[in-house]
């Protein structure tokens, strides 16, 4: 048998007596038009007004787009044009629009990586950082229900509308990627992203759940603590083509994304005891 590995794969043998069932992703249907999509869900979003109107219900001017860092493969030179262009319709200035890579406790990217992942038009046109997890002027939002302290990126005091962005897959603890992940690990301190990934160890904190897992309730615990004000995500295929796209208020856009999700990756198995 072989499986995909990385950039390669991986041989081995494996007795019949052993498998039981082989499991492959369902065929999905590709978005065809992907950015049209999205422009509707920008006017239409899940759970909350169009970005339009909440932007001009915060008279909102500084915007903060939090994206993903290379180690998490998201189509951005499809989703970003068209939220650009809408930003751009609504009256907001290049020059007001932020963008923050969510390393984590990753290392930063480079201009290079930069480039490769957002195309060179928007990385020449806007403003990029790198979160520094252990940036000694980290802001202090106080301690979530379980005792950790929340220790975020200081961008989050300069601006006054945020955006999340990435893309949904199982996560080994946190359930699913996505949504209020792009907060915690996303932008947060390094304290708070040991502490949250300390809670890795509970049963329920596993791949695929999010019912009573302690890692994601209280990532998600954090997001609404930040204010994010509007969310992107996308599925994509194991080609890392697109086959659903969703928007609008943070947990109510990810959980239908996490279902799109559940559909393409997951499936049930009766084992036979004895």
């Amino acid at each position: 048998m072989e499986l995909k590995y990385g950039q390669g794969s991986i041989r081995f043998s494996l007795k019949n007596k052993n498998i039981l069932k082989i499991l492959s992703s369902e065929e999905q249907e590709l978005l065809l038009n992907p950015e049209g999509k999205l422009k509707g869900l920008l006017k239409n979003p899940i759970g909350c007004p169009s970005l339009r109107n909440l932007i001009i219900q915060k008279e909102a001017q500084n915007i903060l787009i939090i994206v993903n860092d290379i180690t998490r493969p998201t189509p951005y030179k499809i989703i970003l044009p068209p939220l650009l262009d809408e930003l751009k319709q609504i009256g907001i200035k290049r020059k007001n629009i932020i963008f923050i890579i969510a390393t984590g406790i990753h290392r930063n990217n480079s201009k290079k990586e930069i480039e490769n992942i957002f195309g060179e038009d928007i990385s020449s046109t806007y403003k990029f950082i790198n979160h520094n997890g252990n940036d000694p002027y980290l802001k202090d939002l106080g301690k979530l229900k379980s005792g950790n302290e929340l220790w975020i990126d200081p961008i989050v005091s300069n601006v006054d509308f945020i955006i999340t962005t990435g893309v949904i897959v199982p996560h080994y603890m946190a359930g699913f990627s996505g949504g209020r992940k792009s907060i915690l690990p996303g932008i947060c301190g390094r304290k708070t992203i040991e502490a949250n990934h300390a809670q890795m160890v509970h049963p329920d904190a596993r791949s695929g759940n999010i019912e009573d897992n302690p890692v994601h309730e209280e990532m998600q615990e954090a997001a609404e603590k930040v204010g994010v004000d509007f969310n992107i995500n996308v599925v994509t295929n194991e080609h890392r083509e697109i086959i659903e796209i969703v928007a609008g208020e943070l947990y109510k856009s990810w959980l239908k994304g996490v279902k799109a999700c559940k559909k393409r990756v997951m499936e049930k198995l009766f084992l036979k005891s004895g």
